[in-house]
């Protein structure tokens, strides 16, 4: 593994979210899960997220794909870089890479973007909201990082990148393949390739508070009903008839906080937001849906569990909730026992490339419920995403 070695304790307690590190590959040479040819490929797909970037002198253009074949061979020799989201859910030796990271929760990472860059190629610099660890692949890639910033920080307005106006390098580092640059929220940074390279950003979910605010207000929106109202019973004569009253709005911010006050409605909000699905699309329920008594029936198949696969778009969490446990699958909630919390661990950790439950399942009413839940969802698959169209040979 390429963090054979690390320190991760340290890691979180003096790095995560504090300051940049690079981590220096030691031990087998890195090997690409993919290569350029396979990236383009992706890059022009309907389904994929895509992005080209290029640049002349101060000049930066982005444009979004799909792309065609004829609009790379129209390109120049240098300063270009392909960026394409999600790779992950297509590809699972890149999936894979997310094992880097297995000391960190699963539901925090979101994806894994590749890019690949001719000479001079880049993103110029740029801050990010969210951690990133940059996994250098083939080739060689300068950075260079710069200031901390904020949502107060200049942006140029030309160039549709959020790119810096102002960009003060304090430290520079090359990497080679396998080696690791960590980065964390709000820190400028700036890749230039040297020749041609490939880079794989394991990029991490931060919602903002705004977002999660409107999360939280639209499940509370959703549990009100029209009798829950502004009240004064202890209603006073008004001297002044156009003025709002100091108790009226007492009254009014303690009925509103009143209603805030829910833990159990936060978590629901929180854990939804963060198991949502990047690109919903690709989890779609089956023309057939399983019935928990067909499901229980099927756990006593042989080989059952080993036709089950996670969804690769799909996201899984839990939260544990007295003897009960909430499951959260791709923004939705299922209640089930606590006994099943090392079932969700596996969903949550196991790759999408590998049966889910090759040894079996364990027979019982609680296990074939939420495996019809999930199957119903399109949470899990009954066969793997390789045996259908593909992007993994």
């Amino acid at each position: 593994m390429l963090l054979d070695g690390f320190d991760r304790d340290l890691f979180l307690r003096e790095y995560w979210q504090r300051q940049p590190l690079l981590i220096r590959h030691a031990g087998t040479p890195f090997v690409d899960p993919i290569d350029a040819d396979e990236l383009a490929g992706l890059a022009c797909e309907e389904e994929m997220e895509s992005r080209l970037v290029t640049c002349s002198g101060d000049n930066w253009q982005l444009t979004h794909g799909p792309f065609t074949a004829k609009a790379f061979s129209r390109l120049p020799e240098s300063h270009w870089t392909l960026l394409v989201q999600a790779v992950d859910q297509m590809v699972s030796e890149v999936d894979d890479l997310k094992r880097i990271v297995d000391f960190l929760p699963a539901w925090r990472i979101d994806d894994i973007m590749v890019s690949y860059a001719c000479d001079g190629g880049g993103v110029g610099p740029h801050f990010d909201q969210y951690d990133v660890f940059l996994i250098q692949g083939q080739g060689s890639r300068r950075w260079q990082i710069g200031q901390s910033c904020n949502s107060d920080s200049p942006l140029r307005p030309d160039t549709g990148l959020s790119l810096l106006e102002h960009f003060e390098p304090v430290a520079e580092y090359l990497l080679e393949p396998g080696d690791i640059l960590y980065v964390p929220p709000r820190v400028a940074h700036y890749g230039v390739s040297l020749g041609e390279s490939l880079c794989y950003s394991v990029g991490f979910r931060a919602p903002s508070h705004a977002e999660l605010i409107q999360e939280f207000s639209d499940l509370l929106i959703d549990s009100l009903t029209e009798d829950q109202r502004f009240t004064d019973p202890s209603f006073h004569s008004a001297s002044d008839p156009g003025v709002i009253s100091e108790p009226a709005i007492n009254r009014a911010f303690k009925e509103v906080a009143g209603l805030v006050d829910n833990r159990s409605l936060l978590t629901d909000a929180f854990a939804g937001f963060v198991t949502r699905p990047r690109y919903p699309d690709r989890i779609t329920a089956p023309d057939s849906a399983p019935d928990e008594q067909m499901t229980i029936e099927q756990l006593g198949i042989s080989g059952f569990g080993s036709r089950l696969y996670k969804n690769p778009a799909s996201r899984f969490a839990c939260f544990p909730d007295g003897s009960r446990l909430r499951v959260y699958a791709d923004g939705r909630r299922y209640d089930c026992s606590a006994d099943l919390l090392p079932l969700v661990n596996r969903l949550s950790e196991a790759p999408w490339s590998q049966p889910l439950f090759p040894g079996g399942l364990p027979q019982s009413r609680a296990v074939a419920g939420l495996l019809c839940w999930l199957l119903a969802q399109g949470s899990l698959l009954e066969d793997s995403a390789s045996d259908t169209p593909d992007h993994d040979d």
